[in-house]
């Protein structure tokens, strides 16, 4: 079996593993991702296990956070994110939202994907996240958009988590 084989059996035991889990009533206690990158010389694995406590509320979109890039210390905020705007339910919609309304699991607002006068496709259209906001519904979609906008939130200095205005005023996940 060569190791392009194995990588692929491996993430996709993982995989079923986190499927399995999440459809029951206990969240999993560890989710492990595992990433695999070809070229056509060599194959790279890489694992992350990101470690989720019970009272995580959206443990089935943890590992496929983690693979988008968001750290273990970053998954608890995440997780309050997608339970306070989805209930963890990738198919919502918030139309009273302004700029279109918000979308998926972290409610991504339309601005982020309609052409304004800097980015005249949408900001997350020029940095290679979508081609359109309904892909917001799509779970992977709308975590790496969150993750784009975390992103894009330091490196202008306005706090990372400044797209989801009520963390730093509200401390309740009603």
């Amino acid at each position: 079996m060569n190791r392009i084989t194995a990588s692929i059996l491996i993430a996709a035991s993982s995989l079923f593993a986190v499927v399995s889990t999440a459809s029951s009533l206990e969240a999993p206690a560890v989710v492990t991702t595992t990433t695999s990158t070809i070229s056509t010389t060599t194959s790279t694995t890489m694992s992350s296990t990101v470690p989720i406590p019970p009272a995580a509320r959206c443990p089935m979109w943890w590992s496929l956070a983690a693979a988008e890039g968001f750290t273990s210390d970053e998954m608890s905020t995440l997780d309050r994110i997608m339970f306070r705007e989805s209930r963890c339910d990738p198919s919502q919609t918030n139309l009273q939202d302004p700029n279109t309304g918000s979308f998926g699991l972290t409610q991504i607002n339309g601005f982020w994907c309609l052409p304004s006068r800097y980015y005249p496709n949408g900001y997350l259209q020029t940095v290679g996240v979508l081609s359109s906001c309904s892909d917001l519904y799509e779970p992977q979609t709308n975590l790496r958009a969150a993750f784009a906008l975390v992103a894009y939130s330091r490196s202008v200095g306005i706090g990372q988590w400044s797209q989801w205005a009520w963390l730093d005023s509200d401390s309740a996940d009603s």
